[in-house]
Parts: structure tokens; C-alpha cells; sequence
């Protein structure tokens, strides 16, 4: 990394990086469906790919834009 790397280009270059080491590994979670190698319940990878996408809604949540709390009750009415 160069002292002159924006942040933006570092978001690119680290991003870049890390999905493909994310694409890497989940290519060799396929393997494990090779039935001729493994043997697995229905129950098995279901608890495997919820865990799975429970964290991968938890990190995409941290890139929402953040949302100001509103500690004020409205019925949605404006009081006459």
C-alpha cells in the first residue's frame, strides 16, 4: 500500500481481495456435497447455510447507511 492510496481505492483493493478469498471458500464448501466422500443430513446443511447467511445479513447491515433513533411515540396523527 501506498502512503498516497485513498481510502476508496483501499476499499477497492481490500474488498477486491476479500470477496475473492470468500468465493474461494465457499468453492470448497461445495466439495462437501460430493455424497461419493461424505455422507450429511438434510438437517445438517440447513443448520450449515443459516448460520452461513445469518452472518452474511449481519455484516451487509453494516454497510446500511445508519438510521437516527427516535425515542418520540406518534400514532402518526399531528394533534390538532
Amino acid at each position: 500500500m501506498q502512503d498516497s492510496e485513498s481510502r476508496a481505492d483501499k476499499f477497492i483493493r481490500l474488498g477486491e481481495y476479500r470477496v475473492n478469498k470468500v468465493i474461494e471458500a465457499i468453492g470448497r464448501i461445495e466439495h462437501l456435497a460430493n455424497r461419493s466422500n461424505y455422507e450429511y443430513t438434510e438437517e445438517q446443511v440447513e443448520v450449515m447455510f443459516s448460520m452461513i447467511e445469518k452472518r452474511l445479513a449481519e455484516v451487509k447491515g453494516r454497510f446500511a447507511p445508519k438510521q437516527e433513533k427516535n425515542n418520540t411515540f406518534s400514532f402518526g396523527k399531528k394533534a390538532e
